[in-house]
């Protein structure tokens, strides 16, 4: 085993329970925040209920939030991708993990305080959150297919 491969062990066993700490904890939090908003729904709470936009905003936040946080779990056995170097796993790992959280953000905020017909300028880091999971997910698409050849 090489010099290099001693280092860079440690780090990607390192990524790898990042992401399942980080996973398992965006998927709790977005299942606690679903389960309340179907409460607050059932109880016919007045500022969800009769904002339209709040509840399809925050409806997409927690679905969201729930469908990277199971993103983050599957992928923890890709963060060390043999077939990319250690600067683009680095980098892979922080841009899934900025945008998962970075999506259901704008989101949520897209919800509060809007004007009637608009959500607010947070829905803006949406877009922002959904680059950044492209970038992860471009980079390890094309690892795969490197990996095959």
């Amino acid at each position: 085993m090489t010099t290099q491969n001693k280092t860079e062990a440690p780090a990607a066993q390192g990524r790898a329970r990042v992401h399942a700490r980080f996973g398992w904890t965006l998927l709790l939090v977005s299942l606690v925040f679903g389960t309340v908003m179907e409460a607050l729904e059932a109880f016919r709470w007045a500022p969800l209920v009769r904002d339209a936009w709040m509840q399809r905003l925050w409806s997409l936040a927690h679905f969201h939030g729930a469908a990277f946080g199971l993103l983050n779990l599957i992928y923890v056995p890709w963060a060390d991708a043999p077939a990319l170097s250690e600067g683009r796993r680095s980098s892979s790992s922080r841009m899934l993990r900025a945008g998962s959280v970075v999506m259901p953000l704008g989101f949520l905020l897209g919800g509060i305080g809007h004007l009637e017909g608009d959500p607010s300028i947070g829905v803006f880091l949406a877009p922002v959150g959904a680059l950044f999971i492209l970038y992860t997910v471009v980079l390890q698409t094309l690892a795969v297919w490197r990996r095959s050849t």
